[in-house]
């Protein structure tokens, strides 16, 4: 393919509005161009206007499984420069800004390229290449979970996640739990407040006992490659007016887990906390648990860690460097709490989830896993972008790595 046809690629898939859902219609277009080339494909519904798409080459052992997912989080238009949903490039011939053009269509572009090319190649793999696309990744990665579920990971031997890394290489990821903490109190005259529960007071006094217990809980755990568990309470609502006792009021929690002190272990803690503060108060608290996600940590010294640093090599060898290009990867490198290199593909661990907390789900601990694409740092921000040279960069890099795990 040329880079124009490659570009092209990117540009089709950044125009899917598919903001925390409408896969469908991204799937069909994926299975489309793979129909074109001879590759067969299947949809996997997921919901209403949501599916994944699985496809493969090859055959046999080892299976290396890749994956993208389609979905993108929403857009506030009034703070984009450009149209979120045209891949725009910038004055400087390099940056391409669109929703997703990080996050992660650009690496699901180069999967699906590296897939043709090889498939036009007739490359001789001995094994399979295995595709997974996924739907649902932003929240829940209910679309990873389906497949999981269904047996489309049976026999996978090795798993690189397309995430935007740029060129480091991460291979162990803090899981998620995404919690509501809810309040029911009574609702009363604010003149009279005995006659009332004060839901707002019950949930800041539950939330104050569980921050404690947390932080009394996690100050001994720690992971070596991803360090502590991350604690915050985001969101809080409660009350309709001032002159009104409250009868409702909930708070949303985002735990990042380590396996020291793992998902299931701070479920029952908060919950004990939840129970003893509902046996001595009028108001009654609950949990809803909107996200599971557990932490996954690979190996580190896997095949396809090993072989990615070495195709890596010669990529970032030719990359040219601005003074304003470096100054932005140095600072990248530093809030994921690694190294800078220009020369080498750094190995670490990232408090950010994917969906291979789904797919090894029965082996988060020392199974060949990979997150490792192109990206700029900005996903999930206004006015996101990719490096077109980094992308197109990744559709060479993608095919010459997945050629040699498979030779």
């Amino acid at each position: 393919m040329t880079n124009e046809e490659k570009l092209e690629l990117l540009r089709k898939l950044v125009a899917f509005q598919s903001v925390n859902g409408h896969e469908l219609p991204v799937a069909e277009f994926i299975k489309s161009l793979l129909a074109k080339e001879g590759i067969e494909s299947e949809i996997v519904p997921t919901g209403e206007d949501r599916a994944d798409l699985v496809a493969s080459i090859g055959s046999g052992h080892p299976v290396l499984a890749i994956s993208g997912h389609m979905d993108v989080v929403d857009v506030d238009r009034g703070n984009w420069k450009t149209d979120p949903f045209v891949l725009t490039q910038a004055d400087d011939g390099d940056s391409l800004y669109g929703r997703g053009a990080t996050d992660m269509k650009s690496g699901l572009a180069a999967m699906i390229i590296s897939m043709i090319e090889l498939k036009r190649e007739d490359a001789p793999l001995k094994g399979t290449l295995k595709f997974l696309v996924t739907s649902g990744e932003e929240v829940g990665q209910e679309g990873a979970e389906i497949l999981q579920r269904k047996g489309y990971m049976k026999g996978v031997d090795a798993l690189l996640i397309g995430e935007p890394s740029g060129y480091l290489a991460v291979y162990a990821n803090k899981g998620e739990l995404d919690l509501t903490i809810k309040a029911q109190g009574r609702a009363a005259h604010s003149s009279i407040p005995a006659l009332g529960v004060n839901a707002v007071e019950a949930l800041l006094q539950v939330l104050d006992q569980i921050k404690e217990r947390m932080a009394q809980a996690s100050a001994s755990a720690n992971n070596d490659v991803l360090g502590g568990t991350v604690f915050n309470i985001d969101t809080i609502r409660g009350g309709n007016q001032v002159n009104a006792i409250p009868a409702n009021a909930e708070a949303e929690i985002n735990i990042r887990t380590i396996p020291e002190f793992d998902n299931e272990v701070i479920l029952k803690t908060i919950n004990e906390v939840i129970d003893s503060f509902n046996a001595s108060s009028q108001a009654h608290v609950s949990m809803d648990v909107d996200m599971d996600i557990v932490p996954i940590i690979g190996n580190v010294d896997s095949k396809l860690i090993k072989l990615a640093q070495e195709v890596a090599k010669p990529y970032m060898a030719k990359v040219e460097w601005t003074e304003e290009g470096e100054r932005k990867a140095r600072a990248l490198s530093k809030a994921v709490g690694a190294p800078f290199s220009k020369t080498d593909l750094v190995t670490l661990g990232v408090s950010g989830g994917t969906d291979g907390s789904k797919f090894l789900i029965d082996q988060p601990i020392g199974f060949d896993y990979l997150m490792f694409g192109p990206g700029s740092g900005t996903q999930h921000q206004d006015n996101e972008w990719v490096s077109k040279a980094m992308y197109l960069d990744f559709t060479h890099l993608y095919k010459e790595l997945f050629k040699r795990y498979l030779s």
